[in-house]
């Protein structure tokens, strides 16, 4: 592992640090690239991005902190340290689209528009973080003795899953996934939805090798059990919104009057 990329004099660089730099810009460029083709102003991508990074990292480190909270009473100071992550990916997601939501809203721009160009720029993001935690060592998963593929990660060193290498390819399927399914939405927000979706199941899968987990609804995580309700909400609204787009393309064609002489 790597924790420490290079030094700058006496200042070191860190790799998860850096990693979520590199995500924010490659995500934001993405995002300008597409916005362009849907009328979006890139001015209004980039602040979109600021504030939607700035209220992840707060509403991530929140959560987690909330969720381990035992871990942090004897030293509150801690929760200041995110150089070792620390991070709730669920918490970040909810306080960045409400962040994102409110200044959408402020500038006129179509909320559901926004959302489908953020979505596969929030996947390729998340590939990229993800690498940064491989390189820090963190977010590991159980140990794996006989794992062909398994990485020394954690104070022990011990072989385990490596888990952040099977988020990085889950993120990169998913990127690949919703961008063939933009061709064929029906509604605006339907990519966001189906980002929902896919990264809920994956997630739900890739938690059973993930070390710390705890069963707070057993035999599941608090994470699956969140995931749960993600991929039903998620592939729920693409269901029931598409079916209402159909109807509606329905109806119109049996109500269009006839044009022929």
């Amino acid at each position: 592992m790597y924790p420490i990329l290079f030094n700058v004099g006496r200042f070191p660089v860190y790799s998860w640090g850096t990693s979520l730099a590199v995500a924010f810009v490659v995500s934001t460029l993405y995002a300008i690239w597409q916005g362009k083709k849907r009328g979006i102003d890139s001015d209004d991508i980039i602040d979109l991005g600021l504030y939607a990074c700035i209220a992840s990292i707060l509403g991530a480190r929140i959560l987690f902190v909330l969720l381990n909270i035992t871990s942090y009473i004897d030293n509150p100071v801690s929760i200041l340290w995110m150089r070792d992550g620390g991070l709730s990916f669920f918490g970040g997601v909810a306080a960045g689209i409400l962040a994102g939501v409110i200044l959408v809203r402020r500038r006129g721009i179509s909320v559901g528009k926004m959302a489908d160009v953020a979505a596969p720029a929030i996947a390729i993001g998340y590939a990229i973080g993800r690498l940064g935690c491989l390189l820090n060592g963190c977010c590991y998963g159980k140990v794996a003795v006989d794992l062909p593929w398994a990485l020394a990660c954690g104070t022990d060193g011990a072989p385990r899953h490596p888990t952040q290498i099977y988020a990085i390819i889950y993120s990169i399927i998913i990127f690949f996934i919703l961008r063939a399914w933009e061709g064929r939405k029906r509604f605006e927000g339907e990519i966001m939805w189906a980002y929902v979706g896919l990264y809920s199941v994956a997630r739900f899968i890739v938690e059973f090798w993930r070390t710390g987990a705890r069963d707070y609804f057993a035999p599941f995580t608090a994470t699956q059990a969140a995931c749960i309700v993600l991929a039903i909400l998620g592939f729920g609204m693409v269901y029931v919104k598409r079916k209402y787009a159909n109807k509606g393309v329905g109806n119109q064609g049996a109500t269009r009057p006839s044009v022929r002489g």
